[in-house]
């Protein structure tokens, strides 16, 4: 909080004293007597030295003041990270629970250090199995679990205050649905769920909803029992034959993973009808970039965290479950005639998680994937949950975050640009060139 004697505009630079380079920029643009300024993102257990001054008109010396950060909270994850060179300098973001033990869980963002800038306690019981983004303005986004239940609906969460709002309010029937596995925020603001329902009273499928946050209108509802009706899906012998686990509309289209299918399918917003299946046996043929005819082995073995552009390229974490090691690939997909390119993969060895995981693109077309690990039931016991930054031209993996602990998993991982969040001038370089532009008025 800051009082001037006259109305002006204001600027806050804190300086981690550990590091001189990461000084942290907030500014009150009104020119105003009384401004109300917040920091967010500082390191816990660090000390910071601040200077405060009126910027139009600079009319006084700036004032200094220190402050300690608080301890940890107990119980965070705890990372190694190492930088093989090249790598971008983004924030992220991914979510942490113990080993099949889901009483708790956390949504972390962390810098490339490893070092933990926010965190966000779900509620208990929701399971690891959510997906978890930052949409700008102080705004994160969170969804999904991992038992289907109530509590995971999509909500949107507020960089300082919290919980701001949670989709159930429009949805009267929120209290007995079965959300899990994914549940996301749009990029024009509603937000999108997955719920488990049943198909004809003996399995389970999946229904889809997008809702208005600011009117709470739902003004999409799809339920999977269509497209069984229609002969599109399979009929199960109970249980969750199907398994969906991700879903996105992009350019009015409903895309759905189903893991135990091995595909990924595509439905029209505006009509409800069924486009097509992407798998082994589905509506596709698929070569390589040279058009060599690829089999099915081309086509994903189960699928997590997937990616649809409006360039026509899919983007998929590649379990790999009957091919003994995962993947991350990309391929293009020309919907008009049922084509196909597998354009790359990329791999590592000892790398197999049949469950979990995400990729996601960057800035400039590099990828950051979350190789999920849950011991408690992995395909490669010993294991920890890893989380890489690769460069899918030249083949090269950028850089590494890794659990320290075996015991504790994450089901997706995401970015955050570091101009959009926490004001850190060491990582943006236009809050760095405006630290320049005000050195003259906070200088002591």
């Amino acid at each position: 909080d800051l009082t001037l004697s006259a109305p002006a505009s204001v600027a806050v630079a804190c300086t981690l004293d550990a590091d001189p380079t990461e000084v942290h920029l907030v500014e009150g643009t009104t020119a105003a007597t009384s401004h109300t300024l917040r920091l967010s993102g500082l390191l816990s257990a660090s000390d910071y030295t601040c200077a405060a001054a009126a910027v139009c008109p600079a009319t006084t010396a700036p004032t200094t003041f220190s402050f300690r950060t608080g301890d940890p909270a107990p119980g965070l994850v705890e990372v190694e990270t190492t930088d093989y060179g090249g790598a971008g300098t983004e924030y992220v973001l991914f979510n942490s629970s113990r080993d099949c033990d889901y009483q708790y869980q956390r949504l972390n963002v962390v810098d490339r250090q490893g070092r933990i800038r926010w965190w966000y306690a779900t509620p208990q019981w929701v399971g690891p199995s959510v997906e978890f983004r930052y949409h700008g303005n102080d705004q994160f986004q969170w969804g999904g679990g991992w038992d289907p239940n109530p509590l995971g609906a999509p909500r949107q969460v507020d960089l300082f205050d919290g919980e701001r709002y949670d989709a159930a309010v429009a949805l009267p029937d929120a209290a007995s649905t079965d959300f899990h596995h994914d549940g996301k925020q749009l990029a024009d603001g509603r937000l999108l769920t997955l719920e488990r329902v049943d198909i004809d009273g003996r399995f389970d499928g999946f229904r889809v909803r997008r809702v208005d946050p600011v009117t709470g209108l739902v003004d999409f509802d799809y339920h999977s029992q269509r497209a069984f009706d229609e002969g599109h899906l399979p009929r199960g012998q109970g249980g969750d034959p199907w398994h969906a686990n991700w879903v996105d509309i992009v350019d009015d289209v409903l895309y759905v993973s189903l893991c135990n299918l091995e595909a990924v399918i595509a439905i029209d917003v505006a009509t409800g009808d069924f486009l097509w299946t992407f798998g082994a046996g589905g509506d596709f043929s698929l070569t390589d970039p040279q058009g060599n005819p690829l089999g099915a082995n081309g086509f994903t073995q189960c699928q997590h965290g997937l990616e649809v552009t409006l360039d026509d390229h899919l983007l998929v974490y590649d379990n790999g479950t009957g091919r003994g090691y995962s993947r991350v690939s990309q391929y293009t997909v020309d919907q008009a005639a049922r084509t196909a390119v597998l354009d790359w993969t990329w791999t590592e060895p000892d790398w197999w998680e049949t469950t979990l995981g995400d990729a996601d693109y960057l800035p400039d077309g590099r990828v950051l994937v979350n190789q999920g690990h849950s011991d408690c039931f992995s395909s490669n016991r010993g294991d920890r949950t890893t989380i890489v930054e690769i460069d899918p031209v030249s083949g090269d993996k950028l850089w590494q975050l890794r659990y320290v602990e075996r015991n504790l998993t994450a089901y997706r991982a995401d970015w955050a640009d570091p101009c959009a969040l926490f004001a850190n001038s060491a990582l943006c370089p236009a809050l760095a060139t405006r630290l320049e532009e005000l050195a003259p008025v906070l200088a002591p």
